[in-house]
């Protein structure tokens, strides 16, 4: 497993989709990164899953 991996995403705001790296050797962790279109504040919490990676993202606020 690459410790940077890059996953994508879709905009919770504004359904942009958009690619974004997640630092695999901080897991879990979560951190708020603007959407690329819209630039609103996405959080983004990535956790390992049963051996995988599970990625979310859900407004900031919500």
């Amino acid at each position: 497993m690459q410790p940077l991996e890059f996953v994508s995403l879709i905009c919770p705001h504004c359904g942009a989709g958009f690619d974004t790296e997640v630092d695999l050797t901080t897991l879990p962790a979560s951190y708020v990164e603007d959407c690329q279109t819209c630039c609103a504040p996405i959080l983004i919490t990535a956790t390992v899953d049963g051996g995988g990676i599970a990625i979310h993202a859900r407004r900031e606020n919500d």
